[in-house]
């Protein structure tokens, strides 16, 4: 989920006979950045777009500002067998993810994420610093609820109703792909390529001081011709990547503190797959992705919930032909 899903929620009363009342927004989602198809964002396979952002129901725009640090620590093969990077290696991504939401009607709301991506790598010798835009993102929310439905207790059938979203994104290759002009290696990606268009569903439900939420998504990569890889020329060809699907589950508790701002504790398990490549309408069995990640994440939120403070650490845990990564991430955002 999205941190700044907090502002949906009513102000508690604290009891008098407490320090500070206990309570949950809803689910922290900064691991949005290190759960889906984004987790590729990287030197190494290519890069992806901002995650995107999701506007509270009773707000009118917010931005967020998210930098994130990407790490490698080897990778794992097709069968699933980790590998070690050479030694004195060291390959890093950093990552300044710009997000803007916007609403257009009361349970609609349009968003757009603009990464800027920044490689500095050293493999075997080599030595590279790339620096450009990553692939943007446009995506489109519809909200199935028309009020809140966090609540403090369970009072029948009705106060278990979740929170359901429903949302589509195009990602734009804006960013530096293996198939454009001004590449060497593959230290030198910031995008993927590729058009992708993504359906994804969001399902929350908080009964304080507990939250849990799930994600899912599926992409399609539409297919493009290709005439060059890192630079050189090749026999012209059609390739495809793969369909994406996503998967997240997370848990979350939130402590109210005396002013009644508001510190969240998110603990989230994400699974990510991606079919094999075909190549002229030839699939290629060496292809495909999997990949697993545990993130673990804090936000604070002011007593108005108009900002909000988010830092968070995620690790792949096991994946098939894909880096194995650890990503730090510290954002702000601010609603209106």
């Amino acid at each position: 989920m999205n941190p700044t899903q907090q502002v949906d929620m009513p102000t508690p009363q604290v009891p008098t006979n407490h320090g500070y009342g206990v309570g949950l927004f809803f689910t922290l989602f900064i691991f949005l950045m290190s759960y889906n198809v984004n987790t590729l964002a990287a030197s190494c396979c290519g890069g992806g777009a901002s995650s995107g952002i999701i506007l509270p129901k009773f707000n009118d725009a917010m931005w967020d500002i998210n930098l994130s640090h990407e790490a490698y620590d080897g990778a794992w093969s097709k069968d699933g067998s980790y590998q070690k990077d050479p030694a004195d290696s060291e390959l890093l991504q950093r990552r300044l993810d710009l997000s803007y939401a916007y609403r257009l009607a009361d349970q609609w709301q349009l968003n757009i994420g603009l990464p800027l991506i920044d490689n500095q790598n050293k493999y075997s010798g080599e030595n590279s610093s790339v620096q450009g835009l990553g692939d943007m993102q446009l995506s489109v929310w519809y909200e199935a609820f028309d009020k809140v439905t966090c609540v403090y207790k369970i009072n029948g059938w009705e106060s278990l109703k979740p929170s359901l979203y429903f949302g589509s994104s195009l990602t734009l290759p804006t960013g530096i792909s293996s198939y454009s002009d001004r590449v060497d290696s593959s230290f030198d990606i910031t995008g993927l390529g590729f058009y992708r268009l993504d359906v994804n569903i969001i399902i929350e439900k908080t009964v304080y001081p507990f939250s849990l939420s799930w994600q899912g998504k599926y992409g399609y990569t539409f297919e493009r011709p290709v005439n060059q890889e890192n630079g050189q020329a090749v026999t012209p060809y059609n390739k495809q990547l793969g369909n994406r699907s996503a998967s997240i589950f997370s848990a979350a508790y939130t402590w109210f503190l005396p002013n009644l701002s508001m510190l969240t504790m998110t603990a989230s398990h994400s699974q990510l797959e991606e079919d094999k490549t075909k190549y002229d309408g030839q699939t290629d069995n060496n292809s495909g992705l999997h990949k697993t990640t545990m993130g673990l994440s804090f936000a604070y939120s002011s007593a108005v919930r108009d900002w909000i403070i988010k830092l968070g650490i995620s690790e792949a845990q096991d994946g098939e032909n894909i880096p194995k990564t650890q990503i730090i991430n510290m954002g702000i955002s601010h609603v209106y």
